[in-house]
């Protein structure tokens, strides 16, 4: 079963994240660091345990936060799309439920504002908790 502790410790979901925060850094963009995936996994987390949802959609909400920006390695454009792909391979590589695998990608390919729409609770609260992290520390 995947966790959203087996994610965070994952060396290649690291090292994606990492290099996809560094490829906006050199665009110009906002700040998607560890930092930024860490507090939309945590104010996601609390979104859905303030709504009473089951301790699972809760554990699959913050590995859906924690990996909702992956798809920057890519490209910013389509970044939910590809995001999503890279996530299914990652956690299908880890052995993930189907049923878990789909929650997340729904969620990470809906979470874009240009594109995506809140198709589930789990995105729902996705897309609330990432628009929500406008730390000033985010400029750069």
């Amino acid at each position: 079963m995947i966790t959203y502790e087996k994610a965070t410790q994952d060396p290649a979901i690291r090292e994606y994240i990492a290099r996809a925060d560094a490829s906006l850094m050199a665009l110009g963009y906002t700040e998607h660091s560890f930092a930024h995936v860490t507090r939309v996994a945590e104010t996601a987390k609390y979104i859905m345990e303030k709504l009473e949802y089951p301790a699972r959609d809760v554990e699959l909400v913050q590995i859906a936060a924690y990996l909702h920006d992956i798809g920057n390695l890519v490209n910013r454009v389509d970044h939910s799309q590809s995001g999503a792909m890279i996530a299914f391979r990652l956690l299908d590589h880890m052995d993930g439920d189907p049923a878990d695998i789909a929650t997340v990608v729904t969620a990470i390919g809906n979470h874009d504002e240009g594109t995506g729409i809140a198709v589930n609770p789990v995105a729902a609260a996705l897309i609330i908790a990432d628009k929500s992290d406008v730390r000033r520390s985010r400029v750069r």
